[in-house]
């Protein structure tokens, strides 16, 4: 999103600016009459347009926000509302776009192409036909929503060959050596029945390898792998499938649930019948595995990925694609949402820090729901729907390397509070267990192989890399005493990550969130939802405190802004 410093709005004023497609045709309206340049040539805009019910707000962190409140709008068509509307040409659902540009002396600040966008969306409920109005003029709501096309995960990677079937191996044209699955004399791969229906497993990240509590790395069995086929002669070779798409992996580990493993076996791909590439690996009768799963169809297999990844990232060629905002931007893609890949682009560093891993064999499960449940969650962001899509905005207690403060503010006639401090809903946490790394081998063990807890003091006696204290945590136990939770991190088997999350979240849990509003000049136009901004204000004891705009709406005469900050006597000076 384009951002504007305080000196573009000082003694100026406001005009918005309303784009409405219809029938082909873009109709422009403004709270009065201008003319914008646009190269060499201009832009009119000719008036007729109330100064609109514009109210904006952010999302909680961790929470996706796919539209925004409506804004109510009133204008006058050069055409008669209700007559369009018998015909069958209606207004409802016209793309619009609502702009502002600064002026001063009615003459605009900004060219076209500077103009300040505010929010986008499409008419709903026009209310038409007054009986003393002008027949043009209609009032109605922009709803801003960006639309998705969700679909399943599992189909976006591996396609039409999202189960285990004979034909879908069966694709001797595509043959490469005697390693690919044998096929009978009318080329088919006759796929092991209990198999017969299953999912390619999707695989991402590096699931499997884990750092333990006393600092050394090892290994578990974490995604499955499926027993496809066999020969009965000669070294009795069988194929495993490990997932449905090519992977960054050159070697993995297998293990059976009898105990036994194998260790640093290659990885091989081919093209199926679908021309999909799938991974697989092929085991002789010199393995320690016992594959007689023909037989005894208890038995298990499962993977450990400990040199290179899964699935390949797009964006970092020969790499598994782990990173948080790079796993954002390929969902958000795979859905078709409209959002703002600047904006995504400039974080993209920071979530990357946060490594997923893991796998989905469930073609229910679809792109969104799992960044919903098992990715935004867990990152210090919140998404929010603007004029251009979705975009991210950082959470204000992050450090001030990840976000400056916009402005710094100091409370005054032109900016003043005018609501009391109200408390936030948000539970205290100061005691948190974070439990990651889930395993994948049926055992009686626990299912989640890593813990990590972040508190206000460590096990007397005890010097244990999963135990983290942290000073927020402290000031949070002495004044409410202990407040226990823990979180399960179904896509994390990285404990650095771990670690980070349980930080994050003792950082917004540990102590109360609170909110006011303040009432600002035109001139601090330029502050926008998810701005964080430094603030003074004597009356309630704020000096240089780090807050952020959660809320903007315009009343017509200034600018309205709730306001989210929380105690911290960490960091903050008093």
């Amino acid at each position: 999103m384009r951002s504007y410093s305080a000196t573009d709005y000082l003694s100026t004023e406001i005009c918005f600016l309303l784009e409405i497609d219809i029938g082909g045709r873009t109709y422009r309206f403004s709270s009065f009459p201008i003319v914008l340049s646009f190269g060499g040539d201009s832009v009119m805009y000719n008036g007729s347009l109330d100064n609109p019910n514009l109210s904006i707000s952010l999302e909680e962190v961790g929470k996706i926000k796919l539209s925004q409140s409506s804004v109510s709008m009133a204008v006058i068509f050069p055409f008669s509302v209700s007559s369009r509307q018998m015909q069958g040409l209606g207004i409802d659902r016209s793309a619009c776009r609502l702009y502002y540009v600064t002026t001063k002396n009615k003459q605009p600040e900004q060219d076209f192409d500077r103009k300040i966008a505010l929010f986008s969306g499409v008419i709903v409920d026009p209310v038409y036909g007054y009986p003393d109005l002008d027949p043009g003029y209609v009032e109605f709501s922009i709803e801003n929503t960006v639309t998705i096309s969700d679909r399943s995960l599992v189909r976006r990677i591996v396609g039409d060959a999202a189960f285990l079937a004979a034909t879908q191996f069966s694709q001797e044209a595509y043959r490469v050596g005697a390693i690919a699955p044998p096929v009978d004399p009318d080329g088919i791969t006759e796929v092991i029945r209990p198999h017969l229906g299953k999912c390619s497993p999707v695989v991402f990240g590096s699931p499997g390898s884990i750092e333990d509590d006393l600092g050394e790395n090892y290994g578990f069995p974490s995604t499955p792998a499926y027993q496809i086929a066999f020969q009965n002669s000669g070294s009795f070779p069988s194929w495993y499938v490990i997932a449905g798409h090519p992977v960054a992996a050159s070697t993995v580990d297998i293990y059976d649930n009898q105990g036994n493993v194998d260790t640093d076996i290659t990885v091989y791909q081919q093209v199926g019948s679908k021309g999909q590439v799938y991974s697989f690996l092929n085991l002789h009768s010199s393995s320690s595995l016992d594959q007689t799963f023909t037989i005894n169809n208890d038995i298990e297999y499962w993977v450990r990925w400990d040199d290179g990844g899964g699935l390949i990232s797009p964006y970092d060629v020969g790499s598994s694609i782990q990173g948080g905002g790079d796993l954002l931007v390929f969902l958000l893609d795979s859905v078709r949402a409209d959002f703002d890949r600047q904006a995504f682009s400039s974080v993209r560093s920071l979530l990357n820090q946060y490594i997923f891993a893991g796998y989905v064999n469930d073609v229910e499960i679809k792109c969104f729901e799992f960044l919903q449940r098992y990715i935004v969650p867990f990152l210090p962001i919140s998404l929010v729907a603007g004029p251009t899509g979705l975009y991210p905005v950082i959470d204000h207690r992050l450090d001030d390397t990840y976000q400056n403060p916009r402005a710094e503010i100091i409370a005054s006639e032109t900016f003043s509070r005018i609501q009391p401090i109200t408390p936030g809903d948000n539970e205290i946490v100061n005691d948190l267990t974070v439990r990651f790394a889930p395993q994948g081998a049926s055992s009686n063990d626990d299912t989640y192989r890593g813990v990590a807890v972040i508190r206000y003091e460590k096990l007397e006696g005890v010097n244990a890399q999963y135990e983290i204290v942290s000073p927020y945590a402290i000031v949070s136990f002495q004044r409410y005493g202990r407040r226990e939770q823990s979180i399960s991190l179904e896509y994390v088997h990285d404990r650095s990550t771990a670690i980070r999350i349980g930080l994050d979240y003792i950082r917004r849990k540990s102590l109360p969130e609170k909110t006011t509003t303040y009432r600002a000049a035109f001139s601090f136009g330029y502050l926008d939802v998810g701005d964080i901004i430094s603030l003074s204000d004597s009356e309630i004891s704020l000096s240089s405190h780090r807050c952020q705009i959660v809320g903007k709406r315009y009343d017509g005469a200034s600018w309205l802004y709730d306001i989210l900050f929380q105690e911290d006597p960490i960091s903050e000076v008093r």
